[in-house]
């Protein structure tokens, strides 16, 4: 009995220990489980990535410390050099559309570039050796230059991302965002490592329609829009149903310019 009785003693203690300890725990906001440093965090890497080869560079961090100051520049028509917008804007906190499928795109751009180089190379070993045909050389040096050009043509509109401009000199309501409402198209560049920006307007933009009916020599697009300048034309492939009510609305406005009524488009 004695034994038995020390032993629930121990016992009693030990749980009149461990659930203070426990019930501490789940409230505590030091906990390391339950609180993450953001700072660490990259701004731009599916949770599925398992190498750093699929990262995209990136100038758009929202995640930044001084998101509210920081510069944002974007390419416009026939201009090399990137251009800086007022300081009076600020990317919105998180980004309103993400594409599902731009790590892959990505790494399509860079494989095929890669085998690119290698196909150039070997196709010039072939060239130059006296036990091959010249033929040879060309038809290695056209099957690895080939899928360069498809993929960078198909994809050259395809949009990773898209931000909100926020005017930071004017209270943030709706009424001021429909007045003056602009995006920042995230595209991908050449070597699919890096994306630049391109400023799209929505407000009074009655020139941002819906494409027309994809061919299959023709780059993948979903939106267009013609310049009232000179009449040339800037394509953006979006996914739809991406993106919720934020996206849906965007669609609408772009349906209501095309003279569609899919149920979005807000005609009266």
């Amino acid at each position: 009995m004695f034994h038995r009785s020390v032993y629930s003693t121990l016992l009693s203690f030990k749980v009149r220990a461990v659930v203070p300890n426990t019930l501490l725990k789940s409230f505590t906001t030091t906990s390391q489980r339950l609180i993450q440093n953001p700072f660490n965090a990259k701004s731009f890497k599916s949770n599925d990535s398992n190498v750093d080869t699929d990262e995209l560079i990136s100038e758009n961090n929202p995640w930044s410390p001084t998101l509210e100051d920081d510069p944002i520049y974007v390419q416009e028509r026939h201009k090399i050099s990137k251009t800086k917008l007022p300081e009076c804007y600020r990317l919105s906190y998180n980004p309103i559309y993400e594409a599902p499928a731009a790590k892959y795109v990505s790494i399509l751009k860079r494989l095929t570039l890669s085998f690119g180089v290698v196909g150039l190379y070997g196709s010039k070993l072939i060239y130059e050796s006296t036990q091959f045909d010249d033929s040879f050389a060309y038809t290695l040096l056209a099957g690895t230059i080939i899928p360069i050009i498809l993929v960078q043509w198909k994809t050259k509109d395809y949009v990773t991302r898209i931000f909100r401009l926020y005017n930071k000199e004017v209270p943030q309501t709706l009424d001021n965002l429909i007045k003056d409402e602009n995006l920042i198209m995230e595209k991908l560049n050449f070597t699919g490592g890096k994306t630049y920006n391109e400023l799209l307007k929505i407000t009074e933009n009655k020139s941002l329609v819906i494409s027309p009916q994809h061919k299959f020599w023709k780059p993948y697009t979903t939106w267009e829009e013609k310049s009232d300048k000179d009449g040339s034309r800037r394509e953006f492939y979006i996914v739809d149903d991406i993106g919720g009510i934020k996206m849906d609305r965007l669609w609408g406005i772009v349906e209501k310019n095309s003279g569609i009524n899919n149920g979005r488009s807000f005609f009266e």
